[in-house]
């Protein structure tokens, strides 16, 4: 009897199990670990990035999620870490991930206040983010052939990699310039305003050149099957607009009128809501992810909900999702990947081309529109910025294939060092003089 329940005990020890020998309760406690450990380790990055490095919150977080797969301590550590988060786990942390993106993308769309950000300077705004978007997306596109042949493993489609590698140069993340901008304390200058309008165009035709991109990848570049794909996709944004639009903001004025609050039942039905347009916009072939956020672009302007979610909900997909989807893409970037001095060059041009045309297009036409020059330098390194929403096209062109683990490492570092050069040359050149108002 003594020898069975040792036997018994050196098993549960062994595989990390609970008291209670349940399938169920076994991978409860393995994800309870994991989240246990992602948190802390999240939480003390957070912290080191705001304290010592001047960073904002999402930069910790990403740097976080980095430190956690196997570019560091995975290097150091590769049996602790391969026990911690082994490969068999990956699912769960898949399906958690999409489901916070989901979730933060309707929250993104509830930002987008298109009115207001392009009241002023309406031209301006749309010059300077059409600049940043044609110059790196055509020089990522031409020069993407050449990091394609350089590929040694089986490649993947020529022209779809072309295509996502020249999109992911063109990404600008408007939701870490807002906070940047909050925590800087120059959120109401009219530079702010500005870089805010251009960075919300920017994300627009970032989302829909991305609907078009997967759409044309998913229909095999058939013309016949990428156009009813396409008419599928028009159709529903029409419906949507036409049809939902109205009956969704009648109904969620009248309930918040009615009860003062947002209700259980509200955020039950809003959230059916988004999973019904994210499997919509799925089978439609465009990823969930655009499903959920056109329906928070049609209720950006009902503030009072606006406000009510974020304070709801936001602060759960800000605390508990954001942190394991950066620990998910941190596991699949493996700095150690790049062999060699030739993929670190090809990385470091990479770097130079994404920084060069984004910083270069945005800092001419805003100079051309007669900014002085830190104005326009700072309209530069801030459309540069690329962070979230970069990393969440990376992992679309992961998962697609599209991007190899080696290219997907490079953009990766190419999308944490333009997020943290970001806050301190912005501080450069206009934190020294926060009496300017421009």
């Amino acid at each position: 009897m003594n020898e069975k329940n040792n036997t018994l005990i050196d098993t549960l020890v062994n595989e990390g199990a609970s008291v209670v020998p349940s399938s169920a309760e076994d991978i409860l406690f393995r994800l309870l670990y994991q989240l246990i450990i992602i948190f802390i380790v999240t939480r003390l990055f957070v912290w080191i990035s705001r304290s010592f490095l001047g960073q904002t919150a999402v930069a910790g977080e990403i740097l976080a999620g980095l430190v956690l797969g196997p570019s560091v301590a995975g290097a150091f550590f590769p049996e602790l870490m391969g026990s911690i988060f082994p490969k068999e786990s990956s699912t769960i942390f898949i399906g958690i991930a999409q489901i916070g993106l989901i979730l933060l993308m309707f929250e993104i769309g509830l930002e987008f206040e298109f009115g207001e950000k392009l009241k002023k300077s309406r031209f301006s705004v749309a010059v300077i983010s059409i600049a940043g978007i044609i110059l790196p997306f055509t020089v990522g596109f031409f020069s993407a052939e050449w990091i394609w042949n350089s590929i040694a493993a089986s490649r993947p489609d020529k022209t779809a990699f072309q295509l996502f590698f020249a999109l992911a140069l063109s990404i600008t993340a408007i939701p870490v310039l807002g906070r940047i901008f909050m925590e800087l304390g120059l959120a109401h200058t009219r530079t702010a305003a500005l870089i805010i309008g251009a960075a919300a165009i920017d994300d627009i035709i970032g989302w829909i050149l991305l609907g078009a991109i997967l759409t044309l990848f998913v229909s095999n570049y058939q013309f016949d099957q990428f156009m009813f794909n396409m008419f599928g996709i028009v159709i529903y944004i029409i419906l949507i607009f036409l049809i939902v639009r109205p009956l969704l903001r009648r109904w969620l004025s009248s309930r918040l009128k009615k009860e003062k609050r947002l209700s259980h039942p509200v955020m039950a039905y809003m959230i059916i809501v988004l999973f019904l347009s994210a499997s919509v916009t799925s089978y439609l072939g465009i990823f969930a992810l655009i499903g959920s956020f056109v329906i928070g672009i049609i209720l950006h302007d009902n503030r009072e909900f606006v406000v009510r979610w974020k304070e709801s909900i936001g602060s759960l997909v800000h605390v508990f999702f954001l942190p394991i989807f950066f620990t998910y893409t941190g596991l699949r970037t493996d700095i150690g990947s790049l062999n060699g001095s030739d993929e670190w060059m090809i990385c470091l041009l990479v770097c130079l081309v994404a920084f060069a045309t984004k910083f270069g297009g945005t800092y001419i036409a805003s100079r051309l529109l007669g900014e002085n020059r830190r104005i326009a330098a700072t309209i530069g390194v801030s459309m540069n910025t690329r962070a979230l929403m970069e990393l969440i096209v990376l992992n679309i062109g992961y998962d697609l294939g599209i991007l190899p683990p080696n290219i997907f490492t490079m953009l990766v570092i190419m999308a944490i060092l333009s997020t943290f050069i970001t806050t301190p040359l912005i501080r450069w050149f206009m934190g020294e003089t926060k009496s300017i108002r421009n």
